[in-house]
């Protein structure tokens, strides 16, 4: 019998990377990407807690500083609580004054030089021994000298502006425009029969160092500013029958200021009395050129704010209406001065026949 040949196995062969065969090849399947497993058995979660929890600390921190605020706040705007802090503390406790409606805190009065600017009348009369109560007697009452007081600065403190018009005489007080009460204390005033002035404020030779205080007439003003501004000031205050200066040592000496002011006088029916703040002031002069009634001031009474020194000078003012047979004395609404003209009035009234402005 005749062999059957056998036959090799056909080889297999693989195509070799980068060959046309290997091109053809189906391509392999892509690992899918490994699932992150989560602490909820491998579902994805959201990150919410992050959130969540960064605006929990922002709602604390927020709530924090919005009552340290709240704190604070209550603190600055009671400040009585202070007092409640117990004594055993170091803190020093400052006690608070509650604020009197009454009375406001006002700027300086006028600017007294070092020594007295004085007037005509009283450089000439000379300080002569007080009179007895017996030779003043003897004098019939028309006979008497008229002596005039005038309060400067009223508007700051109403308590003690209705003590001064309390007082028995005919004393005239001078009010500043702008000024806290000087609505309530001309309208007091004109009701317990007392007579009204406007206490201008006028520029001081020191100014803008001192601030004659609002309304004032400056020098910087053009002619139409300083006349609109004075007859502003003159409707503020209702009763208004003339016109002293306050401070004004360098308005009073300057001519055309001061006719633009008479001029305003004029038309309107005002005297004026010079303070006589500077002894250059030319407020007389233009007084006779519109013929406006004038005076100024002999005495202040208050220019050192002492009982004995009050005294003497309500004493040299009597003595320089005895001799010319007027004087005008200005003082100030201050509690000392206040104290020492209610003591002083009955007796001064047995030597004068009025106590008013002439």
């Amino acid at each position: 019998m005749a062999e059957k040949k056998s036959t090799p196995p056909k080889k297999t062969t693989t195509p070799k990377k980068g060959t046309a065969a290997s091109k053809k090849a189906a391509p392999r399947k892509k690992p899918a990407p490994a699932k992150k497993k989560t602490a909820s058995g491998g579902k994805k979660q959201k990150p919410t807690q992050g959130r969540l929890g960064d605006k929990i600390v922002t709602i604390m921190t927020t709530s924090f500083f919005m009552v340290f605020a709240l704190f604070v706040a209550y603190v600055l705007l009671n400040p009585q609580n202070a007092e409640k802090i117990p004594e055993s503390t170091s803190i020093p406790v400052k006690k608070v004054v509650p604020l009197k409606i009454a009375k406001f805190e006002k700027p300086d009065f006028e600017i007294f030089p070092t020594k007295p600017i004085l007037s005509r009348r009283a450089a000439s009369t000379p300080r002569i021994a007080k009179k007895t109560p017996q030779d003043t007697r003897k004098l019939p009452k028309d006979k008497r000298p008229v002596v005039a007081i005038i309060i400067d600065d009223f508007g700051y403190d109403m308590d003690l502006a209705k003590r001064f018009l309390a007082l028995d005489a005919e004393l005239t007080c001078a009010v500043i425009p702008h000024s806290v009460y000087f609505r309530q204390i001309a309208q007091l005033a004109a009701k317990e029969g007392r007579e009204v002035m406007l206490h201008q404020p006028m520029e001081p030779n020191e100014y803008p160092m001192i601030d004659p205080g609002p309304g004032a007439l400056l020098s910087s003003m053009s002619p139409d500013e300083r006349i609109k501004q004075l007859n502003a000031n003159i409707d503020l205050i209702p009763g208004v029958i003339g016109v002293n200066n306050h401070m004004g040592s360098k308005t009073t000496t300057m001519s055309d200021e001061m006719n633009q002011v008479f001029t305003v006088l004029k038309k309107r029916g005002l005297f004026f009395v010079d303070s006589r703040t500077t002894a250059a002031t030319l407020s007389q002069s233009s007084a006779r050129l519109f013929k406006v009634p004038f005076a100024e001031r002999d005495v202040f009474l208050d220019h050192v704010r002492k009982e004995s020194e009050i005294r003497a000078q309500l004493e040299h003012l009597i003595n320089i209406a005895e001799v010319h047979g007027k004087a005008l004395g200005i003082g100030h609404p201050y509690e000392i001065t206040y104290e020492v003209l209610k003591k002083a009035l009955p007796e001064m009234k047995k030597r004068v026949r009025r106590l008013l402005v002439q």
